[in-house]
């Protein structure tokens, strides 16, 4: 259950670094500048869905030795 939560919890935040990335280089503008920051969102969303992916395995691993 952990682990489904934390799964989601990382594609959702992916999902919203992604977006930012693409908002900051104005892609739905049709137009494509590359902007420093937006690239900052977006390796902050790789980031944050691995640590939170890896986290979600650690703790599902944890509650299994503890039962």
């Amino acid at each position: 259950m952990l682990r489904r939560t934390a799964n989601l919890a990382a594609v959702l935040g992916f999902l919203i670094c992604v977006y930012a990335f693409l908002l900051g280089n104005k892609f739905f503008e049709n137009k494509f500048e590359n902007d420093y920051v937006a690239w900052y969102f977006l390796a902050k969303g790789i980031f944050l869905l691995t640590i939170i992916y890896l986290l979600g395995i650690i703790a599902d691993k944890i509650t299994e030795k503890k039962e």
